[in-house]
């Protein structure tokens, strides 16, 4: 459908239909605001329910379509476009309806084209903004025709998964601040066995080495007394000469090759204090490598949620029916701005906020994008709260219909300042 055929209201009349027994409303074909006022009760709710029903063949719940009393009633909508005229009719059997073309033959399947024509035609603006964060989400993604299904999932998960590595990466923090770290370079732990096997063989070799000169003075004391005996002694003598030659000699090499048992003995000593700064500094150590492994998981779920949010964009920019500046971070509906407002660069950093953090008029404004992408080939809007809006927002929204080429139809309490009064289920 090109922008010469868009559908616009042009005429409306109701009769015998929800509570209104006679409405003949006439709207600008160009768009804009029309404003339906009337008490509670009078029936101005069940003309915009029945040019609903008209459009889209939606019946309102719990309402029964033909007035009571009334034989049949019927709503005939005149449109400029490519459907000129909706016409249903309601009886105690049942509804019916016929739509006519712009060559002015009847249209075969109404309903299925008008189904095409209307779209996600319904959306409400101030019922937008009343919506939950959810709601909003949903309802611009059924806009756009984009699912997000398998994304919301991927991404509930990734975010489950980071905020576990987040606490892994806080309790292994934790853990390495308590682990203070030692003064000094680190050093290596001492194998005591090692120690005590040196030292016990650094005694044994001294204590040989002691006992070993015991008895070489031993022998020279004996020797000694075998001189005075010489003469009676004398194969004695020559055998003792020879110990005291072996002897000599092996007190001559012991005296080189035994180690100093006392530095191993110190050594052994601070052995303990040694080992616990090692395993200090190996705490300390491992520690932080875990901090830096921990803190790598979570880094990779981000680049996982940055590619979950790139996909996102993605699928609403491409989509079929985008809605120009609207985006959709973390299940909520944002508005993308410029940081840099003078700048025209399409490779300009953006920032997103939400629409609860924009203006009144900021926010209404995009309730109204997101309702008129809703309705892209029929330019018809409902505002049934219109009451909730100030004078200044209503002229927005008059300014918003006229520029946009959109009929907007809100439903106001009371007679000020209103297009159509509804009294008694008839409009004039």
């Amino acid at each position: 459908m090109t922008q010469q055929q868009k559908s616009r209201l042009v005429r409306a009349e109701v009769q015998n239909v929800l509570g209104i027994r006679l409405a003949e409303v006439k709207f600008d074909p160009d768009g804009g605001l029309l404003v339906v006022g009337g008490e509670n009760g009078a029936g101005k709710s069940s003309l915009l329910d029945a040019l609903r029903w008209a459009l889209d063949g939606t019946k309102p719940k719990g309402k029964e379509l033909l007035k009571r009393g009334a034989e049949k009633g019927t709503v005939v909508v005149e449109l400029a476009g490519e459907v000129i005229e909706i016409r249903r009719s309601v009886t105690a059997k049942g509804a019916y309806v016929k739509a006519t073309g712009a060559n002015g033959a009847e249209i075969k399947a109404p309903q299925k084209v008008l189904d095409a024509l209307v779209g996600t035609f319904g959306i409400d603006p101030t019922e937008f903004l009343a919506m939950s964060d959810e709601q909003q989400a949903k309802r611009v993604q059924e806009v756009m025709g984009v699912d997000f299904a398998d994304l919301d999932a991927e991404y509930k998960r990734l975010y489950e998964e980071r905020t576990v590595a987040n606490r892994r990466v806080r309790d292994a923090e934790g853990e390495l601040r308590n682990i203070p770290r030692p003064e000094g370079e680190p050093v290596e732990p001492v194998v005591l066995s090692e120690l005590v096997e040196q030292l016990n063989e650094a005694e044994t070799a001294k204590r040989d080495y002691e006992e070993t000169v015991s008895m070489l003075e031993q022998v020279k004391r004996r020797t000694e007394q075998v001189k005075a005996e010489i003469d009676e002694k004398q194969k004695q003598l020559a055998k003792l000469s020879q110990s005291w030659v072996d002897l000599e000699s092996v007190v001559r090499s012991a005296d080189h090759d035994f180690p100093d048992p006392e530095p191993i003995r110190e050594q052994l000593k601070n052995a303990e204090e040694i080992n616990s700064k090692a395993a200090a500094f190996k705490r300390r150590e491992e520690a932080e490598w875990k901090v830096k492994v921990l803190s790598t998981d979570v880094e990779k779920v981000e680049r996982q949620i940055d590619t979950n949010a790139l996909d996102r964009s993605r699928r609403i920019n491409d989509a079929t029916n985008h809605v120009p500046g609207i985006t959709i971070i973390d299940g909520v509906v944002c508005c993308e701005r410029q940081l840099d407002a003078h700048s025209t660069d399409d490779d300009q950093v953006k920032d997103a906020l939400p629409i609860s953090q924009l203006s009144d008029g900021e926010r209404l404004k995009v309730a109204f994008e997101v309702a008129a992408a809703g309705a892209p080939d029929l330019r018809v809007l409902f505002m049934r709260h219109g009451a909730l809006l100030d004078q200044r927002n209503r002229m927005a929204v008059a300014d918003l219909a006229q520029a946009r080429g959109y009929t907007v139809v809100m439903e106001v309490v009371g007679s000020s300042e209103v297009d159509v009064y509804v009294e008694d289920g008839v409009a004039r």
